[in-house]
């Protein structure tokens, strides 16, 4: 399997809560990030990325989705 960065279907995102904290734990289990969590500027926004073993690229934010009224 091709890596998906540069692709017509370069990532895959997900939304988690607490992504710092998320973050915390991978790293324990040795995941690393390609781009560690960070303020998306001007927003409440946080995001990271990260590549899985067979070269899928991952999106993980923190308050992208609107959240319940």
């Amino acid at each position: 399997m091709a890596p998906t960065k540069g692709r017509s279907l370069d990532h895959i995102g997900f939304e988690v809560k607490h992504l710092d904290a998320f973050a915390k734990k991978l790293e324990a289990l040795g995941i690393s990030f390609d781009v560690a969590p960070r303020q998306v500027p001007d927003s409440k926004t946080r995001v990271a990325f990260l590549t899985d073993p067979w070269g899928t690229y991952i999106e993980v934010t923190e308050n992208l989705a609107p959240g319940p009224e």
